[in-house]
């Protein structure tokens, strides 16, 4: 067996005042969430961003540009950082992506907080049985199995954060729920889903306050629910019918086509349909783990459809003052 690296020094503890938080991802679907929790937290946050001119974040993210492809630009952007966020994206060559921050990160000796797939536990036979059986039941996943792996092994001790399955993933189909369809597959014996805001604060706190150790931190819910149930939710806010479709294999292929492409097309599609027929009962401890973690509660599902609902009804109400606006002098009568 050849010898460990011996472990790389990055900033240990709080971040010094100013020190800025590199996100990677920003304006993906987990990268929003952690901007936002940084912001909040006072955090001085920069994005790396392909197009800034074009990107949607926040008022007062420092938008630099660059790209994963471009190493010279990564490691400019990671330059004077305290730390950095990453999060696997869904790329045919994810793992090489993944080698090419952490390369970035070692160079410039950052703090880095990974979020994605990863098969962990304290004894070593059970977490090589758990990564064989996760492998065979997502296939489409032994990519971002086997990089989390070398993330988590790595010199730079990173910090990895473990989620469940997002609840936040229902929006990408926010028409489809409207409409009174959720095309969704999720057993009915339940599957732990979690509040992206709750992965943006543990995310945060590791990023900011370093206070978590080096290894893997799961993230849940404070329970599991299946298709149907969560359906059901989403009606009783709604105030109307919402049915659920997610035994539908035909419309599932369809619906989920019509809203995502490439490569995330495939991992989506392979992952709900084994989530059909398997649960993923939530642990005690688990819920304990992620309490501790954010210092509350995490949020339920419920409080998240809530939440999510009464944005939409504040975003309807916006464009209907937008469309009834009457322009400057319109209206004046004319010599």
């Amino acid at each position: 067996m050849a010898p460990s690296r011996p472990t790389v020094p990055v900033l240990q503890g709080p971040l010094p005042a100013g020190a800025p938080v590199l996100v990677i991802g920003a304006t993906g679907q987990v990268g929003r969430h952690v901007v936002a929790s940084l912001l909040a937290r006072g955090a001085r946050v920069r994005a790396l961003l392909r197009d800034p001119d074009r990107a949607d974040v926040p008022a007062g993210v420092e938008r630099v540009r660059g790209d994963l492809r471009d190493v010279a630009s990564l490691r400019a952007a990671l330059r004077g950082a305290g730390a950095a966020f990453y999060v696997t994206p869904h790329e045919t060559d994810e793992r090489e992506l993944a080698r090419t921050v952490l390369a970035a990160c070692e160079a410039e000796r950052v703090r880095l907080v990974f979020t994605g797939v990863h098969v962990h536990a304290r004894n070593p036979v059970t977490e090589a049985v758990m990564r064989v059986v996760m492998g065979r039941v997502l296939p489409h996943y032994r990519g971002k199995i086997a990089l989390a792996r070398e993330v988590a092994r790595h010199p730079l001790r990173p910090v990895l954060v473990v989620p469940g399955n997002f609840m936040q993933n229902d929006e990408v189909f926010a028409d489809e729920i409207r409409a009174g369809r959720y095309v969704t597959p999720l057993s009915a014996k339940g599957v732990n889903r979690v509040d992206l805001r709750d992965v943006g604060d543990v995310v945060a706190r590791a990023l900011v306050d370093g206070d978590l150790a080096p290894g893997a931190y799961d993230v849940s819910g404070p329970a599991s629910i299946g298709g149907a149930e969560s359906a059901a939710v989403w009606a009783a806010e709604l105030g109307h019918p919402v049915a659920y479709l997610g035994d539908d294999d035909e419309l599932m292929a369809r619906t989920f086509a019509r809203y995502l492409s490439g490569h995330r097309l495939a991992d989506w599609t392979a992952s709900f349909r084994v989530l059909r027929r398997i649960s993923m009962p939530t642990k005690p401890r688990d819920v304990a783990a992620t309490r501790e973690l954010l210092g509350r509660e995490p949020r339920d599902f419920a409080t998240y459809v809530r939440d999510t609902v009464t944005a939409w009804r504040a975003e309807e109400q916006d464009e209907r003052a937008d469309a009834g606006a009457v322009p400057a002098g319109a209206g004046a009568g004319t010599a």
